[in-house]
């Protein structure tokens, strides 16, 4: 007994024994955040310092404070920290001119036994380094393996595949596949998924993909397009690529990312700085890497405000004029420099076009915007401002593969100055009233011809006789949306005479459409509409996560809001609907239920909007990863989004529009079969 004691004694004497090391450049698995690099970690029997490099921008604040701890690995015991040298706890330190500089944290000195630790930051979701190797020397995350292997697969050559190849059949749906390796990724950061913003132009909808993040790093995603697209892609929580994607039916794009490329340009704050180690491959690899490369045009967002609140519009135009015709000038040396192909031949002088008409409709629409609130006699844009669109390649359907090109068409679709022409015509036409014992035909003559209108305005204005390509698109755009928005009202039934009222809408829009892929696109939305019916959820990871959230609630109609902290119109319904969810919080047959990412909505904030805005609601802040596995299994890109779910579990409508107007939503929750006097659940 007194043996098996002594060795006992001795075992935990040497687990808490704390001997004096230094290691220089410890190596690590992954990380955060960037702006703190650990150089150096000494360890006494007195303290433990941690020696970090700060790098951000010149004279921008970083704080640190006094909840930072070390967390042995094997243990999970913690080491909070003690003292701080070159600045102070919960102080903001501006940067100096070089934007770097160094401090030394304390902690308790750490037993021999500790070998690996963690350096977690709570309040920040930027400051945690993981896997903190203590036990030698090393090169911080030092030469990945993972290049290497990807660069055997996909050789850097700079030589096209088809170099002569052009657009042949534009439009031709495919799956598209994209694969590669996130270097110096660890599951541990906490996100397995990445996502690809797919925008289906034609029918103007949503389709989200997840893209799978291996624990090896292995990325893997099949996207089904109907025709070549420039995607966002988003990595983990809000770290997106440089520049979008492009990917085209039928083929594979590989890509090799640098997680650190992507902390680096967080720590930035700049969108445009550039991911240097990111490569492409495969068969959209050379076409990828010769857009990418492509020089950018030189004016921002900034610039453009700036210029709004010194320059007269005709002002603005020349500056634009300027900038256009440099940049038009440097994408013509670096084609005939570089010796692109044939479809990069194609793209860039469209993506100069479309880029430059995104900026100054941009303009336009901020400076009308501006005129609102305005007391010093400005005049409204002149409408010479808009020539540029006289010059446009309106009818060439390669617009939809450029970069910002839903963007562009969106403006292009709300033009202000188009709208209120075509206002002041319906007035004089119609008046404002519409009877209400009109014809289906009737009714949607009236609902076609606003539309109809602005076509005519638009046509002479352009001076076109025939409508083209990008503004029967729009048209397309506008009839799918509507019948999607009245496949979204069906709670129940719909009645007759509105179908017929789409029929009829429907019919008069594709009788300006010439282009067969936009017909059948409006064909398809109109089928879609008419078999609108409540469905259950497939099989798939996101219907799992949607059901655990959800199951506690079987039996009840749920209104589902997804949401985050820093979305302003989400703030803004959650606010002014305040006494409408108390009218119904704690009904036996309704739930109110808040969903969020843990990317979207920083801990700290979420808890303080909650507290303020949402108590006692269901409110469920979740992974990034599950949450951008709900955009995929709802198909929406932005937010808010409101999800109606009947009692049977089944989605009624996955964009439903009726969930903060009282009246509409009392409407559709008695045709449900809800009783709004009957009692609360106590």
């Amino acid at each position: 007994m007194f043996i098996a004691l002594f060795s006992l004694s001795t075992s935990a004497q040497n687990v808490n024994k704390v001997v004096e090391r230094t290691v220089v450049n410890p190596s690590f698995k992954a990380r955060t955040g960037s702006i703190n690099t650990i150089t150096k970690v000494e360890m006494t029997d007195a303290d433990t310092k941690l020696f970090v490099h700060v790098v951000f921008r010149p004279h921008w604040w970083v704080c640190l404070d006094s909840t930072i701890y070390l967390e042995d690995v094997s243990t999970g015991l913690r080491y909070q920290t003690t003292g701080i040298e070159g600045m102070k706890f919960g102080e903001r330190f501006f940067m100096p001119d070089s934007g770097e500089t160094d401090v030394v944290l304390t902690f308790p000195p750490l037993p021999e036994s500790v070998k690996m630790v963690n350096w977690i930051r709570p309040d920040s979701s930027e400051d945690n380094t993981y896997g903190i190797d203590l036990t030698k020397d090393g090169e911080g995350l030092g030469v990945s393996e993972k290049r290497e292997r990807w660069l055997a697969q996909n050789p850097q050559t700079g030589t096209s595949v088809g170099r002569e190849e052009g657009f042949t059949h534009f439009f031709h749906s495919d799956t598209t596949y994209v694969t590669g390796v996130l270097d110096h990724y660890d599951p541990i950061l906490g996100f397995d998924t990445g996502i690809i913003y797919v925008q289906d132009m034609l029918e103007d909808k949503d389709r989200p993909v997840v893209i799978k993040i291996h624990p090896d790093g292995k990325l893997e995603g099949k996207v089904f397009l109907e025709h070549p697209s420039r995607c966002l892609m988003v990595i983990g929580e809000n770290n997106s690529l440089h520049r979008n994607i492009y990917l085209e039916p039928g083929k594979t794009l590989s890509l090799y990312i640098d997680f650190e490329d992507m902390l680096a340009r967080s720590r930035a704050r700049d969108w445009n700085y550039p991911l240097s180690n990111l490569m492409y491959g495969d068969e959209l690899g050379e076409i990828n890497r010769q857009l990418a490369e492509a020089p950018e045009f030189t004016l921002g967002y900034l610039e453009m405000k700036e210029m709004e609140s010194k320059l007269a519009p005709k002002q603005v135009r020349e500056k634009w004029d300027e900038a256009v015709s440099l940049w038009h000038d440097k994408l013509s040396q670096y084609m005939d420099k570089q010796q692109v192909c044939l479809k990069v031949r194609q793209l860039l002088p469209l993506d100069e076009k479309i880029s430059g008409a995104y900026w100054l409709l941009d303009y336009a629409m901020d400076y009308t915007y501006g005129l609102a609130n305005d007391t010093t006699g400005k005049a409204p844009l002149p409408m010479e401002f808009f020539s540029f669109l006289r010059d446009m390649p309106l009818n060439d359907e390669k617009i939809l593969a450029v970069n910002k090109a839903s963007i562009f068409i969106n403006r292009f679709a709300f033009m202000d100055w188009l709208q209120k022409q075509a206002y002041e015509k319906l007035k004089a036409c119609y008046g404002m009233v519409i009877p209400s014992d009109v014809t289906s035909l009737q009714t949607a003559e009236r609902m076609f011809y606003p539309y109809k209108i602005q076509t005519e305005i638009l046509m002479e204005y352009l001076n076109m006789t025939e409508i083209p390509f990008l503004w029967q698109l729009v048209l397309c755009n506008k009839i799918c949306t509507v019948l999607e928005a009245e496949a979204n009202k069906k709670v129940t039934q719909q009645d007759l005479k509105t179908t017929q009222t789409m029929s009829c809408l429907k019919d008069s829009f594709c009788a300006m459409i010439t282009y067969p892929v936009l017909t059948q696109a409006i064909e398809s939305s109109y089928r879609e509409y008419l078999k609108k019916q409540p469905y259950q959820l497939p099989p798939c990871e996101g219907t799992d996560i949607f059901r655990k959230i959800t199951e506690s609630y079987k039996g009840k109609i749920l209104l589902v809001d997804f949401w985050s902290t820093g979305c302003g119109p989400c703030r803004f319904a959650i606010e002014r609907s305040a006494d409408l969810r108390a009218k119904w919080r704690g009904h036996k047959d309704v739930q109110f239920i808040f969903i969020t990412s843990e990317g979207e909505s920083p801990e700290k904030p979420y808890k303080e909007y909650v507290e303020k805005n949402l108590k006692g609601e269901a409110v469920y802040r979740i992974p990034s990863s599950d949450y951008q596995r709900l955009r995929e299994l709802f198909s929406f890109n932005g937010i808010p989004r409101y999800i109606l779910v009947g009692r049977d579990g089944k989605i009624i409508s996955n964009d439903y529009q009726h969930i903060y107007l009282s009246e509409a939503l009392e409407k559709d929750l008695k045709a449900l079969g809800v009783n709004l006097d009957e009692e609360k659940e106590k």
